[in-house]
């Protein structure tokens, strides 16, 4: 026969929140921990940015010309990476003074728009060591152009009666654009540049250079802003600090009446690095003393300098952070900030 006796019946008691406690506080706890990791992420790729874009408010070209409140960032110790170029920049790399030493340059070179070499790239004239730069030079610079000035030492240092003198920036032909005296549009004609040679700036006799650039405003129909000035010879900047005393006073005189965003140079190795003159013109010491290049993003609609990456040893940064004409402000890397206070 079947069983017909009831079934047993289950009954659900209700847990109270006490007893649900253990339950509950394990479910805030998981919540809790997943919160702090989102905000370690966070925090981790926010200071990944900060490390590595040197203008982080800058992410598009339109920020970056029309930010009025960004100013350069300036990279100074040896340990300073070499940032991403900045969007709406022309990325320029320099190197001077390499006197035949080329060869010890770190390769690859950066990458960028324009390169240049600034003069004496041999040796009390050694032609010999110019032929061997320009075929390096080619090698292995991919940039779409290269710029280049003579210095004191790309001449024959002494010529014999009756022998002519030697044109040694006639080995840069098909190779490299030499300046002398005059303006040239550079990039797409988006920036224009004034280079100047060494018996120029030491003849103290800029007329060559200044009837170029009055001919250049005359050909557009209004007067246009040059946007860099480049010579071997440095200028004179009184307060400049070591090594800056040493330039040519009248050459001053010719970029100041210029008024230019950058001006770039080399000849005195030790004083590589930057200094202001006149409050707005930002002057470069390009010489590639440890080997080095100096590399600089330039805005050609805000016309100025928006990052220097010029690496300079230990015990030569404290002489420049001492000079009155250097900006302190442009630092970005908080241990140098630090040697400033």
């Amino acid at each position: 026969m079947p069983n017909l006796s009831p079934r047993p019946t289950t009954t659900t008691t209700a847990l109270t929140t006490a007893e649900r406690w253990p339950e509950v506080a394990g479910e805030r706890v998981k919540l809790f921990h997943c919160f702090l990791a989102f905000g370690y992420l966070l925090h981790t790729l926010l200071t990944i940015n900060q490390q590595t874009d040197p203008l982080i408010s800058m992410t598009t070209s339109k920020e970056a010309t029309s930010s009025t409140t960004v100013h350069l960032q300036l990279f100074l110790r040896q340990s300073d990476p070499l940032p991403p170029p900045i969007n709406g920049t022309l990325r320029l790399v320099f190197l001077s003074d390499t006197h035949g030493r080329h060869d010890e340059i770190p390769l690859p070179l950066p990458e960028g728009d324009i390169l240049f070499h600034l003069g004496d790239a041999c040796s009390k004239g050694n032609i010999s060591q110019m032929r061997s730069f320009v075929r390096w030079m080619k090698k292995h610079s991919c940039h779409k152009e290269r710029i280049v000035i003579d210095g004191n030492h790309d001449q024959d240092r002494i010529v014999m009666e009756g022998t002519p003198k030697r044109d040694f920036m006639a080995e840069y032909k098909g190779v490299a654009r030499v300046i002398m005296n005059e303006v040239v549009e550079v990039a797409g004609g988006r920036m224009s540049v004034v280079g100047v040679t060494w018996n120029v700036c030491q003849s103290e006799h800029f007329t060559e250079a200044n009837n170029s650039i009055q001919t250049w405003n005359e050909s557009a129909g209004e007067e246009k802003k040059v946007d860099w000035v480049l010579s071997h010879l440095p200028p004179y900047v009184e307060g400049g600090g070591r090594g800056w005393q040493y330039g040519s006073n009248a050459l001053s005189h010719f970029v100041k009446d210029i008024s230019p965003p950058l001006h770039c140079f080399g000849h005195i190795h030790y004083a590589r690095g930057v200094r202001v003159f006149n409050s707005d013109i930002t002057m470069v010491n390009c010489a590639s003393t440890w080997k080095e290049t100096v590399v600089i993003d330039y805005c050609p609609i805000e016309k100025r300098a928006l990052m220097i990456h010029c690496p300079l040893p230990e015990e030569f940064l404290m002489h420049h952070l001492s000079s009155s004409k250097f900006p302190k402000e442009w630092l970005v890397v908080e241990d140098e900030l630090n040697l400033t206070q």
